[in-house]
């Protein structure tokens, strides 16, 4: 059984990175709401750091309920741990894997990797540029139902001759 990790820097931006991000933008939300009573125009920037503030909770809720921090591998199952405010355990047989979406899979190598159970109806995520999470990614493509891995690399070979047009 392998065991992979985040880093404590990583698992510091990843858990509490929307905390910092939304103590400045409500400062700024705050100060464009005291000026809006001077000048009109303020609301506008009121609004997009409303809207900002909404976004960047949006994607770390999103976090926080798909992506354990602590996974432990082997050629059979994974089982998913540390997911935060949450002590629940997910094991995932590689066997049970129905597909796996983002990150290398869509063009975006630094965008999050989505595997979802078709047997239990989850989806669980990781950052695959993160840390030695890669060797995590080719041991479940290593162990993943054959007809996932072919569609998995057809579709790689298609994004890669759009690229080239």
């Amino acid at each position: 059984m392998n065991t992979f990790k985040y880093s404590f820097f990583a698992k510091l931006i990843y858990r509490y990175g929307n905390i910092i991000a939304t103590l400045f933008l409500s400062v700024h939300l705050i100060t464009s709401i005291v000026m809006m009573f001077e000048k009109w125009y303020f609301v506008f920037f009121a609004l997009v750091n409303g809207f900002f503030i909404f976004i960047i909770n949006k994607y770390f809720l999103k976090t926080y309920r798909l992506f354990p921090f602590k996974i432990t591998a082997d050629n059979e199952k994974m089982i998913c741990q540390n997911f935060l405010f949450s002590r629940k355990e997910i094991t995932i047989n590689h066997s049970d894997i129905e597909n796996i979406t983002g990150g290398i899979f869509s063009g975006f190598p630094t965008r999050p990797i989505y595997i979802y159970d078709g047997k239990q109806k989850i989806k669980i995520g990781f950052y695959s540029h993160v840390g030695k999470f890669q060797n995590l990614l080719t041991l479940i493509l290593k162990n993943i139902p054959q007809p996932l891995y072919n569609n998995l690399l057809e579709s790689m070979k298609d994004m890669r001759i759009e690229k080239k047009k």
